[in-house]
């Protein structure tokens, strides 16, 4: 169906204002952030509480390039008659519908930085029709039917996973796509919808929060995670929560698209999202000037590139679709498949041979491209006819969204890990990990083999006691009360007990002459992750626990 008519009208005046003047849209850099309102002390002033537990837990601090811009430099702009969509902390700039006389004045502004690419993200004519296209479970472990899901599920490993009761549950995955069609009256999705899961929407095209009258893509990927439908199919992480945005235009090409993603991004990270999936990829546009080159793939080039390495320096774990440009003469991945810190994924069939179409690394600065892959071959998918039927489809698109529901259990299951930790255990969990290759990468990922890996490689706590010499700490996870044994030869001297965050804020502490079992209630701390340091005289022993 067509987006709201009134809206139409008014965008279509406003592709021209000022006497016939004729507007573009441009990425205004601003050269610093100097006197602005907020403080990196102050991080609840324009950070979630969960982005800044996030970090928190990764030890990544706040920094100047979290603040938002400066509002009285917006203000100045917006003094020019240009009209302001969007700001970006990560590039320190305004996305601006300005004539030719209004950048003019924009570029007299004593902050002034310069523009993005040196060229309009959108042309008038595109930016005339951009139009939309019509287009309670249970907790216990137990085996999951997962339909027609089954096959691409079982070569990752998931159900293993789900078997154990690790579904998703705490995780929070922003998906961005060109819409998310008729997404409420889909059955595969309905629990993610009655259980109010679905935690925001946005449409950074229209800038309105309808994402449901759009393209079809979007409910296509994110039926590979969020689907639940037993019998029929389920998700990769179909507990977890998510973010609907949509940053695709799919009537037009244009470098806005890059800058509609990294608002996005931008957006997800202050909310806490843990993972961002992507389906996109760019490097030609409507516009031939605007067209990147193989060179410009190498992951610090492009806009959207640029953007998704912030994402990844913020402790989000970004997982993007290599590209089905494997069988034309592009041939390789586009951005923002070629950063070093993007999990991209390439696509297979069921058989495990690469899909024909499945874009091919390695990035132009030689970093192995794609990173691992999933079926994306004849994968299963959700439609969005009537109530939503089983589909199938081709393209790294539909593999890369499983890699993501993959993320999202490991990490649900291991909270101690890093965003960096997450990529580089499901990279060492592919199947040729010991021979990678541009075609690839480190090949298919095994949610058991990643479970191995996190147990020999990083400090795991799980359902054994954590040890530090003579002593034993449990249960870990811990709901309520630890339990800190110490060896009968410690017991009647003086000890203090210390609970420190990741972040090395001190949290609470004990003194008390040390017995055989030593009790401490921590019911009052949030869940996550802690230190425990144990004094005793002059020794000092640190130990690992998770507050469940």
């Amino acid at each position: 169906m067509k987006r709201r008519n009134s809206w139409l009208l008014i965008l279509l005046l406003c592709t021209r204002a000022g006497y016939g003047q004729e507007l573009s849209r441009y990425l205004v850099l601003f050269r610093d952030k100097a006197g602005s309102s907020y403080q990196v002390s102050r991080p609840e002033d324009f950070l979630s509480p969960r982005a800044i537990a996030r970090r928190e837990k990764q030890q990544i601090g706040i920094a100047a390039s979290d603040l938002p811009v400066n509002a009285s430099y917006v203000g100045a702009v917006k003094q020019t008659g240009a009209r302001v969509l969007y700001t970006t902390r990560w590039f320190n700039g305004a996305v601006v519908d300005a004539t030719a006389a209004q950048l003019e004045a924009i570029r007299a502004l004593p902050f002034y930085k310069g523009i993005e690419r040196d060229i309009p993200l959108m042309t008038p004519s595109v930016s005339s029709r951009i139009l939309a296209v019509s287009g309670k479970l249970d907790q216990a472990a137990e085996n999951i039917d997962h339909g027609a899901m089954t096959a691409q599920m079982e070569a990752l490993g998931i159900p293993s996973l789900h078997a154990k009761g690790i579904r998703g549950e705490g995780m929070l995955i922003a998906v961005m796509d060109a819409g998310f069609s008729r997404a409420p009256a889909l059955g595969y999705l309905k629990a993610a919808f009655d259980e109010n899961r679905i935690v925001e929407t946005f449409d950074f095209v229209a800038e309105d929060t309808q994402v449901y009258d759009n393209h079809f893509h979007g409910v296509n990927v994110l039926s590979t995670i969020a689907a639940y439908q037993p019998g029929v199919m389920v998700g990769a992480a179909f507990k977890a929560s998510f973010l609907l945005y949509r940053t695709e235009n799919e009537t037009s090409e244009t470098p806005y698209e890059e800058v509609t993603w990294l608002i996005a991004a931008e957006r997800a990270d202050s909310l806490g999202a843990d993972i961002i999936n992507t389906s996109l990829g760019y490097n030609t546009f409507d516009n031939p000037a605007a067209d990147y080159t193989y060179e410009d793939m190498d992951g610090q080039t492009t806009i959207i590139s640029r953007a998704a390495r912030w994402a990844a320096r913020k402790g989000i774990v970004v997982v993007n679709a290599a590209g089905n440009s494997g069988d034309l003469p592009w041939r390789y991945i586009t951005a923002p498949a070629d950063v070093d810190s993007v999990l991209s994924v390439g696509s297979v069939g069921l058989n495990g041979e690469k899909a024909p179409n499945s874009s091919v690394g390695p990035a132009f600065n030689g970093v192995l491209k794609p990173d691992v892959v999933a079926v994306g071959y004849g994968a299963i998918i959700g439609n969005d006819v009537g109530s939503g039927t089983v589909s199938s489809g081709s393209g790294t698109s539909f593999a890369a969204p499983q890699v993501a529901g993959l993320c999202a259990l490991i990490w649900q299951k291991y909270p101690e890990l890093t965003a960096r930790d997450v990529v580089n255990v499901v990279r060492k969990s592919g199947h040729q990990y010991a021979n990678p290759d541009n075609f690839l990468g480190y090949g298919l990922p095994s949610a058991a083999v990643a479970e191995e890996v996190v147990q020999k490689e990083y400090i795991v706590l799980g359902s054994e006691p954590a040890a530090a010499g003579d002593l034993l700490l449990f249960p870990n996870p811990v709901k309520r009360e630890l339990t800190i044994r110490a060896a009968a030869y410690e017991t009647g001297r003086r000890a203090s007990f210390t609970v420190y965050s990741t972040a090395g804020a001190r949290l609470m502490g004990q003194e008390k002459i040390l017995e055989q079992d030593n009790r401490l209630d921590v019911s009052h701390l949030e869940p996550g992750l802690y230190f425990l340091v144990l004094r005793v005289q002059e020794s000092e022993r640190i130990m690992k626990f998770i507050r469940e």
